[in-house]
């Protein structure tokens, strides 16, 4: 699979395909394990549910229900659900190392999860690949706290092997927008440089921050590694 698999606007209604109202259906699902062994079969699962963040083990049975095998991050890369409307944004995950958090001045990289978590894939190029996570972003407030589902989007290059944090959904105000999001970015001098022409703006970015992916897939330099 090559260029763009997901370019959005930066809706979670859109990015939630299938989502339901919390009751387990059975969904036709298809992976790839880590020696090449395409496997198929039934996963019990909610959507939404099965995208938490610490996903590190999927299990596939017949379609009764039986003959359940459960896999671990390490030995499944690829699932993909078959049987949404033809008109569904594909759902694919793969098992990828990645950072817990976003990256901050204090602590530029992160640590990664112990394991390989699934993480929903959004964008595959030639350099890039482009991933998102379930969010819970929370603003503190003096009399109450605010709760947001969100995603975590993440990139991962072609020449590293973890996927890094570079942004989550959040509708809290960001001074300096400018300068976080080059901060994020700082690993892309061409981005940063249309960061400062006004080429990439904060409204643009805000409302879609797949929209670096193919950015970076276009302009990446694997000598600046």
């Amino acid at each position: 699979m090559r260029n763009i698999l997901i370019i959005l606007a930066f809706s979670m209604a859109a990015l939630c395909v299938a989502a339901d109202n919390g009751n387990k259906e059975q969904y036709h699902i298809k992976g790839v394990l880590a020696d090449g062994t395409e496997i198929d079969g039934y996963n019990e699962t909610a959507l939404q549910n099965f995208m938490r963040p610490w996903v590190t083990e999927v299990c596939i049975s017949d379609s009764m229900g039986n003959n359940k095998n459960c896999y671990s991050s390490d030995e499944l890369k690829v699932v993909w659900f078959t049987q949404l409307d033809a008109d569904s944004i594909p759902v694919v995950y793969h098992a990828v190392k990645a950072q817990k958090r976003l990256p901050h001045l204090l602590n530029k990289n992160p640590k990664p999860y112990k394991k390989p978590v699934f993480l929903r894939l959004i964008y595959e190029g030639e350099n890039v690949k482009g991933y998102i996570r379930p969010w819970l972003n929370q603003t503190l407030g003096n009399t109450m706290n605010v709760y947001n589902q969100t995603y975590m989007f993440y990139y991962l290059t072609k020449d590293s092997d973890i996927a890094v944090a570079y942004w989550d959904g959040t509708n809290d105000i960001t001074p300096s927008m400018r300068k976080v999001m080059k901060f994020f970015l700082r690993e892309f001098p061409a981005l940063v440089e249309m960061i400062d022409r006004g080429e990439l703006t904060p409204k643009m970015f805000r409302s879609n921050p797949a929209i670096v992916l193919p950015l970076i897939d276009k302009t990446y330099d694997s000598k600046q590694k």
